[in-house]
């Protein structure tokens, strides 16, 4: 994810609209809107005001690389929860580093229900018989 897409994702997850956001930072909407499409990069200040309001830390917005133990702390106040723990970041960490499996996991939440549970069972099988194949 570049740093368009976390800020708007961010955004997102915070039901805020661009507009409240830039009434947030006190700045145009159209900052707002170049940030998230990538036209523009926003200044330190900007990016310590949005780890302020989100959060997160300024690494985490630029996506700099972390150990294990920021990014489960990240995580978790991002979804802002605590049961998010090393196997999930395991599966996190491995999905950040793949991103063909990602985006097709991805693909699998936009399916109807029925059609999604279909494809997780398919998938989880042929992920055990491979795994028991190899050992």
């Amino acid at each position: 994810m570049n740093l368009g897409e976390k800020l708007k994702y961010l955004r997102k997850q915070h039901n805020w609209t661009q507009e409240q956001l830039a009434q947030h930072l006190n700045i145009s909407r159209s900052q707002i809107s170049k940030w998230e499409n990538g036209d523009l990069l926003p200044d330190v200040q900007s990016l310590q005001k949005l780890s302020n309001l989100y959060k997160v830390s300024v690494d985490f917005l630029i996506g700099k690389h972390t150990t294990k133990k920021e990014l489960l702390r990240e995580v978790n106040l991002l979804y802002q929860t605590d049961r998010i723990d090393e196997k999930m970041l395991d599966i996190i960490d491995y999905l950040r580093q793949n991103p063909n499996m990602e985006k097709t996991i991805y693909s699998l939440t936009q399916l109807p229900v029925k059609k999604r549970r279909h494809l997780e069972s398919i998938i989880i099988k042929l992920v055990k018989e491979f795994s028991d194949a190899i050992k």
